[in-house]
């Protein structure tokens, strides 16, 4: 760690010290936990003080607030950036730009503001000081269902949270035109806050296309998706499967916000047509939380199989039953509602265990059942497409 970015975060936590001293200031810690988060990823000098720059002169509606920290031997975010390039001049051109990002590491948001010259809000973010745009893959947020496919192509969600987004509004279409206007993108996936793995380069793989979501309201609408591939497909890029199931649970504790009809109404148009996958230790293969929710609160807690009540209760409350793929990810079968059951963990592992053909045949009628007490007609259809041999 340099000696510039060092003294910097000592500062923070200095000043967090004499917070937790001084109650009167008290109201000023979150603020400074906030700021905290955004810089302790920052590994370079050069980088931590073009951070700080944007604050020396007091231009910024909080300034007047942290006088208080000047008053008793603080360095205030004002003087950061005077302070680095007066005691750390050795240290100025230690700095990370574009061209030193590593494909598969780690980088913070902070870290991506400053390295491409950007806005640190957003998923689309267009820098015209460096003639790129960046985009954020949150696979934590249920609201943008980003996939890739086995090929290699990741199935992009355009800008824009409630009711239909246009190929001409905003960064989606600097994203549409970028190849021909020399535009520059650059893809970063996030499955937890403050930590977006970087896959490099990237550009469109086809024409972008429209398919149907829920915005952000929970009301049905056009969505653009963008399919887009690495331009250097030679570097891998290996998630922590760690990371990734952290991230499955967060979009589970989303959807339970919503009320079970709410739920229903997303999982009916969920199906996924490319399942995603990652290289992780083992490979693993995403489900969308709408359809397990859904499947589990559809079998009203006894098991699909077996007919018996859920053995236990998880710690919320709700009998446990787990989700279950009839025709398996694995053998390509689809991530809907027509081929989802619940059943018991023990149900679940003699299905893995044995794979009996009558077992399968069973919880397909069970499906069946469900979608004719619907009246599911289009999932009816898919149904008999999925079961029909």
């Amino acid at each position: 760690m340099d000696r510039g970015v060092k003294f910097v975060l000592d500062n923070f936590d200095k000043t967090l010290d004499f917070i937790n001293d001084h109650p009167e200031y008290e109201k000023y810690k979150k603020r400074v936990q906030i700021e905290y988060s955004r810089i302790k990823y920052i590994k370079f000098t050069g980088n931590m003080y073009e951070h700080f720059l944007k604050f020396k002169g007091g231009n910024h509606k909080y300034a007047e607030d942290f006088k208080f920290l000047e008053e008793n031997g603080i360095l205030s975010n004002e003087l950061l950036a005077d302070y680095l390039r007066e005691n750390y001049s050795d240290e100025m051109d230690h700095y990370c730009g574009i061209e030193d990002l590593i494909v598969g590491n780690i980088y913070s948001n902070s870290e991506i503001a400053n390295t491409f010259k950007c806005s640190n809000m957003g998923g689309m973010r267009r820098s015209k000081e460096t003639n790129s745009l960046v985009l954020i893959a949150k696979h934590n947020n249920p609201l943008y269902d980003d996939q890739w496919t086995d090929d290699g192509i990741l199935n992009y969600t355009g800008m824009g949270t409630e009711n239909d987004q246009s190929i001409s509004y905003a960064q989606n279409k600097t994203l549409t035109i970028a190849e021909r206007e020399g535009i520059k993108v650059y893809l970063f996936e996030s499955y937890k806050d403050n930590e977006y793995y970087y896959d490099g380069e990237v550009k469109l793989a086809g024409t972008p296309y429209q398919s149907e979501e829920a915005d952000i309201n929970g009301a049905i609408r056009k969505v653009i998706k963008f399919p887009l591939k690495r331009l250097d497909q030679t570097k891998s890029l290996i998630i922590d499967i760690e990371d990734i199931e952290k991230s499955e649970n967060e979009k589970l504790k989303e959807v339970r916000k919503f009320d079970s009809s709410e739920i229903k109404n997303r999982a009916k148009i969920a199906e996924s047509e490319n399942i995603s996958t990652k290289e992780v230790k083992t490979i693993y293969r995403e489900r969308n939380q709408y359809i397990a929710e859904y499947t589990k609160e559809r079998a009203n807690g006894v098991c699909d199989l077996c007919g018996k009540e859920a053995p236990f209760k998880d710690k919320n409350g709700r009998p446990y039953l787990e989700s279950h793929h009839v025709i398996t990810l694995a053998e390509n079968g689809p991530d809907a509602i027509y081929n989802t059951v619940a059943i018991c963990p023990n149900c679940h592992r003699k299905i893995h265990v044995l794979h009996q053909k009558e077992d399968i045949d069973k919880l397909s009628k069970v499906i069946m059942k469900y979608l004719l007490t619907d009246d599911d007609k289009e999932n009816i259809k898919k149904w008999e497409e999925l079961f029909k041999n």
